[in-house]
């Protein structure tokens, strides 16, 4: 029984300790969260109110088709271009549309995570 006693004593005190940790370290990021808002806003309690959302530039012309796919590989369809370069031109924010030159697909992913898997060891 002893023993018994003694293991469940270092059990708790593990547990105390772990628990602990992990409340200074939720401390310390809250603080240091605090702090590195404090210095981005310079002091600002209350976020500025948000600007309305730029209207959205029209769809760039459309790509002309690209080379015929190779055996196998699908052809890639003008929509999802249209769509990809919305995207980016939405991210980009500065108002000018995209120029997309070319589109390929890229192969040989699947080979390299192969090759990248047996020689890493």
């Amino acid at each position: 029984m002893n023993l018994l006693a003694y293991g469940g004593t270092v059990a708790i005190i593990g547990l105390l300790i772990v628990f602990t940790g992990l409340i200074i370290l939720i401390l310390a990021i809250t603080v240091m969260q605090k702090i590195f808002d404090a210095v981005k806003g310079k002091g600002k309690t209350a976020p500025a109110p948000a600007a309305a959302p730029a209207a959205v530039p029209a769809a760039p012309a459309p790509v002309p088709a690209a080379k015929p796919a190779e055996a196998g590989e699908p052809e890639t369809d003008p929509a999802i271009i249209a769509v990809i370069a919305a995207a980016i031109a939405a991210m980009d924010g500065n108002g000018r549309a995209p120029v997309i030159r070319s589109v390929r697909r890229v192969s040989g992913w699947k080979q390299q995570a192969r090759l990248e898997q047996i020689s890493r060891f």
